[in-house]
């Protein structure tokens, strides 16, 4: 699967034209910054030309690279340098793909842009990066903040194509008087450096403690922590944990990558094709009302990925009878996502030395009334959610006010934007009732099936 880069800039224009007349007019806006996911990118000419298309996270295509850059540089050895897994959607095993199937697309390239800068590319004409997105590429240096010449030799790629990196919040350049045509700015506008949009999620959920950790729930799940140190270890390592740069200067995210949606997704696909689109959702989650009855899912959906990548797991349900309902499967789901959040968060507290005392929910799932009870009562934490739906875009605006010096620092940004929540308590009864099923029944899943996943694993 690929991204059209045209069409993503048509559509980023389509999007900027209706903000720029909400706001009445294009004096109105001071800055413009770009946000979005991480690893997927594109090599570009010096004349600003794509010379390949995005490839999607989606695409299996470099799974083989993923076991070649094992070969050259070991998981673990990978993972001290640059806080990663080495995950096969990762742009250096993107770097590996290009130089065995499109050699001279990479000979060619000027500069590689992930997404975001691509679009910052569009707008001012600027080859730049910033480090919450070069931090996901299993290509930088996460103690020195700089391209690590190890992981760059590996994945056969010239230094040279890597573009300068600032930080988030950092003006690059301005709108062109071509991008002022296309999107309706004002010539001159200042562009700058936005985030991944985990890292500014976390600023737009107005999270500055380190008692409030951040859990992201959409087709993904990440939970978060702020941390002010780059230290992993092979046990951080082994618990599925990965490190980024935070959009805040000289701090990390500590997180936990873990497929979620997408788990309830494929539910709702195998087992609701009949309901309405506009009804599907509300059927099943009244039906998962109902207790699960000793149905158990492991949501490990995505191979090679999540908290139990190490113990080979793949997607797994136990406990079937010819009386399980397909309400009781969702309830399952729902309560094995959940477990799966609780076993992270104790992973990040034995990394950061802390336990939070509350969650802030953002993103999609916490339209799920259920979900979030479910959250509360097995991990035994409140759940805040945030009142406002657009956090992320609230926090890419917060640094592109800090460019265009709306803003002195985060600091200020973050005393001046207010976030308002509301909060589902845990029911403490159901809390000790999970416990007993999470340590009794769900820890010792992914260990006891070990072996047939490795068996399956061989099989396929």
């Amino acid at each position: 699967m690929i991204w059209n880069p045209d069409t993503l800039w048509a559509n980023v224009c389509a999007c900027i034209q209706e903000v720029v007349a909400k706001s009445d007019g294009a004096d109105q806006v001071r800055a413009v910054a770009c946000t979005g996911f991480g690893t997927d990118g594109l090599p570009m000419s010096k004349s600003g030309e794509p010379l390949y298309p995005f490839i999607s996270w989606h695409c299996g295509r470099t799974v083989p690279q993923r076991e070649k850059m094992a070969g050259r540089v070991s998981d673990l050895e990978a993972f001290q340098i640059t806080g990663y897994h080495n995950y096969h959607i990762n742009t250096a095993n993107r770097f590996l793909w290009f130089r065995e199937h499109q050699p001279k697309v990479l000979d060619r390239a000027h500069r590689w842009l992930w997404v975001q800068d691509y679009i910052a590319h569009k707008l001012s004409g600027e080859f730049s990066t910033e480090y919450t997105i070069a931090s996901t590429a299993m290509l930088l240096d996460m103690g020195k903040r700089d391209w690590s010449p190890r992981m760059l030799a590996a994945s056969g790629v010239d230094p040279a194509i890597l573009p300068p990196i600032s930080e988030a919040g950092t003006q690059i350049g301005a709108v062109t008087a071509k991008a002022a045509s296309e999107t309706g700015l004002k010539a001159g506008t200042p562009v700058v450096t936005g985030g991944h949009d985990c890292e500014v999620a976390v600023l737009g959920a107005g999270v500055s403690d380190a008692d409030t950790w951040i859990d992201i729930t959409g087709t993904w799940e990440i939970l978060i922590a702020t941390v002010d140190r780059f230290a992993p270890t092979a046990e951080h390592h082994a618990s599925g944990l990965d490190f980024e740069c935070h959009a805040r200067p000289g701090q990390w995210i500590c997180q936990s990558l873990m497929i979620a949606g997408a788990v309830t997704e494929w539910v709702r696909t195998n087992f609701y094709r009949e309901v309405s689109d506009d009804r599907v959702y509300e059927t099943m989650f009244a039906e998962a009302e109902s207790p699960s009855n000793g149905v158990y899912v492991l949501p490990a959906f995505m191979r090679g990925m999540g908290p139990d990548a190490s113990k080979h797991a793949l997607g797994t349900i136990l406990g079937l009878q010819t009386m399980t309902s397909r309400g009781q499967i969702v309830r399952a789901a729902l309560e094995g996502l959940c477990f799966q959040l609780r076993k992270q968060v104790g992973a990040i507290g034995n990394a950061v030395g802390r336990t939070p005392k509350r969650l802030r929910v953002v993103g999609g799932g916490q339209k799920n009334s259920l979900w979030l009870q479910l959250k509360a009562d097995i991990t035994g934490l409140p759940i805040e959610i945030t009142t406002n739906p657009e956090v992320t875009l609230l926090g890419v605006a917060m640094l592109a006010g800090i460019g265009a010096g709306v803003y002195s620092d985060m600091d200020e940004a973050l005393r001046q934007v207010s976030c308002a929540t509301d909060c589902v308590a845990p029911n403490m009864d159901a809390h000790h009732s999970y416990t007993s099923r999470f340590e009794r029944v769900y820890q010792s899943i992914p260990s006891a099936l070990n072996d047939v996943y490795r068996a399956i694993d061989a099989s396929t």
